[in-house]
């Protein structure tokens, strides 16, 4: 199965945002280089105009202009653009970043150094286990505590016109994870993952809610239906 590993930028009056950084810049072109044997065993394909910072300035912005970063949670396929953004405000789960440093042995391998080290530069806020969080006080953006699959695990909501667009982050991989409530092998917390699936399932019960699973194929296909931007029409079921 081929998975997508992506990030999203939001537009707000008060600034941009960016949900997730995906791989790593210098990994682009070659991901052995950076990532040794994990690109080998991912069978990562990386091109050079897929990095995140050329991404974003063919959208017409600069590095500078993205204000806010929220982490979905710190494995390497999330984190791997921080080093562009020391000057943003970050967002993340309580403990993800403790236990990015003291991960157990079974998951220890998805937290790249480099990666942590980028993250000491950027002043973070914590978000409580249990306890979402209104980003701009209005309700366009609300950080979703989903902790399981790692500690601080979160998802984000979006309002658009007419709709709600929730991002899973890797709360759930793919779709049947939500649909059968089965959570995968490096979960660091089986029973709040499951309690996490839950709730994207609740979520995805609203007629007017769209749930992106970040990494499922068939999602990274239908909800970019228009290309790079996403709207509320591009988001009603095809």
């Amino acid at each position: 199965m081929t998975l997508p590993t992506p990030s999203f930028l939001i537009e707000h009056e008060q600034g941009l945002l960016l949900f997730d950084s995906g791989l790593a810049s210098e990994a682009a072109g070659d991901p052995v280089a950076a990532y040794g044997p994990l690109a080998t065993m991912f069978e990562m394909y990386f091109p050079v105009e897929y990095r995140l910072d050329r991404q974003i300035e063919s959208l017409g912005f600069s590095l500078s202009d993205v204000r806010r970063i929220v982490l979905s949670h710190a494995h390497f396929d999330h984190t791997g653009g921080l080093q562009h953004f020391p000057h943003a405000e970050g967002f993340i789960g309580a403990g993800e970043l403790r236990y990015a440093h003291t991960a157990d042995s079974h998951t220890a391998g998805f937290f790249r150094r480099q990666d942590l080290e980028a993250a000491a530069s950027i002043r973070w806020h914590e978000l409580p286990a249990g306890y979402d969080h209104d980003m701009f006080g209005d309700g366009s953006v609300t950080l979703l505590s989903l902790p399981g699959h790692t500690p601080g695990s979160l998802g984000l909501q979006i309002r658009l016109p007419d709709r709600m667009l929730v991002l899973t982050g890797d709360a759930a991989h793919v779709r049947e994870s939500i649909d059968q409530t089965v959570g995968m092998p490096f979960d660091a917390d089986v029973v709040s993952k499951l309690d996490g699936l839950r709730r994207l399932r609740l979520l995805g019960t609203r007629l007017d809610t769209t749930v992106w699973v970040n990494h499922d194929p068939r999602d990274w296909v239908s909800l970019r239906s228009a290309g790079k931007e996403i709207s509320a029409t591009s988001l009603l079921p095809q």
